[in-house]
């Protein structure tokens, strides 16, 4: 509240209160857009992500940081207090997307993963008696065919009376 005259008051709102939640909103939208593009840069380039996450983070600090640095900059008259304040709350809005981002991928991975150990495996006792020579197995399928050269088994052949 703030005082027009002595004897009415009215409810504004000042510049520097606009930025207590308007920034952190627009750092959040920014964020959710940076965190979606670098979701599908990972998906698309795996191989980029452990040789570049430096990049990642200066990204997510200087889209952090410039908001509030424009903001300043354009009101001009903000003391270290309040600026502080806005930089703090800014790195917790930028952080939330990015935070939840990383959990989503955390949960597909745990999901990844208990697919993969739910799969059924051949043990070790599978190939006891299997003569066939280990070049040539195929792993479980079942067909022994060969389908990139095209021949319709091992070309070893293979059985009891070929052990060896």
């Amino acid at each position: 509240m703030r005082a027009v005259n002595d004897n009415a008051t009215i409810n504004t709102v000042t510049e520097a209160d606009h930025l207590t939640v308007q920034l952190p909103l627009q750092v959040i939208g920014l964020s959710s857009v940076y965190a979606a593009t670098l979701s599908l840069l990972q998906r698309r380039f795996p191989t980029v992500l452990p040789d570049h996450l430096w990049a990642e983070v200066a990204g997510g600090v200087v889209l952090s940081l410039a908001p509030v640095a424009l903001a300043a900059r354009r009101l001009g008259h903000l003391d270290w207090r309040r600026y502080e304040e806005l930089v703090w709350r800014s790195f917790v809005a930028a952080g939330i997307p990015i935070i939840l981002w990383q959990l989503g991928e955390n949960i597909l991975r745990q999901h990844a993963t208990e697919e993969y150990l739910r799969r059924p495996r051949r043990s070790t006792i599978d190939y006891a008696d299997d003569t066939t020579p280990l070049a040539n197995r195929t792993g479980g399928r079942e067909s022994r065919a060969d389908p990139h050269s095209g021949r319709g088994g091992s070309a070893h052949p293979a059985g009891p009376e070929y052990a060896g």
